[in-house]
């Protein structure tokens, strides 16, 4: 019987996998997605996003389907402290805003995606949708069993879980986003390091009740709420009559089996302070905050993203942003090595560049959550320098890669409180967004590189546009130059760009796929076509030293 093969299994239909599935079918590449459970998830674990899950979803042409998706939240913002809901004028109970001013203000200047939240089974139906459209195959209540993998590729064992048939499947390659309890992980033998049950044991309890007419015109991100007979945190899911709220008990003195539906129903509704509104609960998870890290992410042909490679606590939102970020980094290096456009070394530059973000995103959630004031408190600037809290924009955004697919990267980060001064141009940091014209439209900077490398070059950059064109030509790869600047193909009409990206008006920036600044040459060179494809090889670990 003939085998069914794949370039790239996907194990876990997540946000993760399911945006690994969508990005690599974007890429034209055909992906593998089974996931245990008989759909995507109806349960939102998350609302909070940061800035880069929108630019990865931008990329990849789902920009305006998650703009609808999030359409109800838009108006959210604020941290309430309530003793119940309906008891409380939210007109005028005291708000910290949900993010900061300064953040929200700086977000508009450096990303061209707008700030706010989305709901994480929204994402998820956005995501899977369009991954089955691009030609996705995306198995549903399919469970992996077994993994071998050897030098030509990974052989996996599947269950369908509807009639308990199991065949296999052989994938080149196979991207593990099967959570935090990941069994591929753990068949690898890769050990996850980082401390355990931080806080209480929480339960995540979705509920329906008609709050609409009570937050109408006050719409908060999260209400702590606080009486005699409820504590807990509640989260909007659509402003209207989906909700969620956590509920938190100590161990030593309860346990789970403690709060049926029941009781949680009776928690929601002292929690809203009206005994006449239905509550219905649709599904409790029981969770607890880590911050582990996987030993190591990429173990011969099997890469782990996402919470199969770290759990980040919530405080700060990094968690999800994370590991849309991890699909981000890998997606575009699967496409180019499973085209072969890219030597197999290319796979290997993702341990090398996310798994140190991978820890200090998990060290900035742990700082954060041993100093909640400091979290809170917009005005201890000087404070949160002392314990080295980095910027929430600087931990998601701003973050600089130190080695990997990148050439002569800066040995530091410039700035642990200034995102903007770390987007500089600088390789391995996110290229800098301007707003600008292209072909009578405005586009961000960060639109160019599309599918493929952008070389994007000062006013005076030419001689680089024509050196990308022979490049791309020659070799295949989707390859673009673009001049930016006064009069340019992409008019930046005050020139700001390119001093704000690090070159001079004949200089150029080599940017990724995932908008990351692989190199920089500051000014002009001599034999441009030359030092470009020299660069794209060594890039792309297609050089006589790397993997072909």
């Amino acid at each position: 019987m003939t085998q069914e093969h794949y370039p790239v299994l996907v194990v876990g239909a997540g946000t993760v996998g399911l945006s690994m599935a969508a990005a690599l079918s974007h890429y034209g590449v055909p992906v593998l997605l089974v996931e245990r459970h008989a759909a995507t998830t109806e349960h939102p674990r998350a609302t909070g996003v940061q800035p880069p899950v929108k630019e990865f979803f931008r990329s990849i042409g789902l920009d305006e389907r998650i703009r609808a998706a999030s359409a109800d939240l838009l108006p959210s913002n604020g941290k309430v402290d309530l003793e119940t809901l309906a008891g409380t004028d939210l007109a005028t109970a005291p708000r910290i805003p949900t993010p900061p001013k300064d953040v929200a203000d700086l977000t508009a200047r450096i990303s061209p995606t707008p700030i706010g939240p989305i709901a994480q089974d929204r994402i998820d139906r956005v995501l899977c949708d369009a991954a089955g459209e691009r030609g996705a195959d995306i198995r549903f209540r399919t469970r992996v069993t077994e993994v071998a993998q050897d030098d030509d590729g990974v052989t996996a064992t599947l269950v369908d879980e509807g009639d308990g048939s199991s065949y296999t499947v052989r994938a080149d390659y196979l991207v593990a986003a099967d959570g935090s309890a990941s069994s591929v992980r753990r068949a690898l033998g890769i050990e996850m390091r980082g401390p355990t049950g931080l806080g209480n044991p929480m339960i995540n309890v979705l509920f329906t009740a008609d709050l609409g007419d009570l937050v109408k015109g006050n719409e908060f991100a999260f209400a702590q709420i606080s009486n005699p007979k409820s504590e807990g945190i509640l989260l909007t899911v659509d402003n209207r009559d989906r909700w969620v709220f956590h509920i938190s008990y100590k161990e030593n003195e309860e346990q789970l089996s403690d709060y049926p539906v029941e009781r949680c129903v009776e928690l929601i509704k002292s929690a809203i302070g009206r005994d006449d509104i239905p509550v219905e609960v649709v599904s409790t998870i029981p969770w607890r905050m880590s911050a582990r890290v996987a030993d190591r992410v990429v173990e011969g042909r099997v890469i782990l993203a996402g919470d199969s490679a770290h759990t980040i606590p919530p405080i700060g939102a990094f968690g999800m942003s994370s590991g849309v970020a991890d699909a981000c980094n890998l997606a575009w290096k699967l496409a180019h090595v499973v085209r072969k456009s890219a030597g197999p070394g290319l796979l290997r530059s993702y341990e090398a560049e996310r798994l140190p973000i991978m820890r200090f995103t998990r060290d900035q959630a742990l700082l954060r959550f041993a100093h909640l004031d400091l979290h809170w408190d917009a005005e201890k600037d000087g404070e949160r320098s002392a314990v080295e809290m980095a910027d929430p924009l600087v931990t998601a955004l701003a973050y600089q890669y130190q080695e990997g697919a990148l050439i002569d990267p800066p040995a530091a980060l410039r700035s642990l409180a200034r995102a903007d001064e770390n987007l500089d141009g600088a390789p391995g940091t996110r290229v800098p967004h301007a707003w600008v014209e292209h072909r009578g439209k405005r586009i961000s900077v960060l639109d160019l590189p599309g599918e493929g490398f952008a070389l994007l070059t000062g006013a005076e950059g030419a001689a680089w546009t024509a050196a990308a064109e022979r490049v791309a030509a020659r070799t295949g790869l989707i390859l673009r130059g673009y001049s930016v600047g006064p009069g340019c193909e992409v008019s930046d009409p005050d020139g700001a760009w390119a001093a704000s990206a690090g070159i001079e008006p004949g200089g150029a920036l080599l940017v990724r796929p995932d908008m990351f600044v692989a190199w920089r040459s500051v000014g002009a060179h001599e034999r441009p076509e030359e030092q470009l494809a020299a660069v794209l090889d060594r890039i792309l670990s297609r050089t006589p030293a790397g993997d072909r």
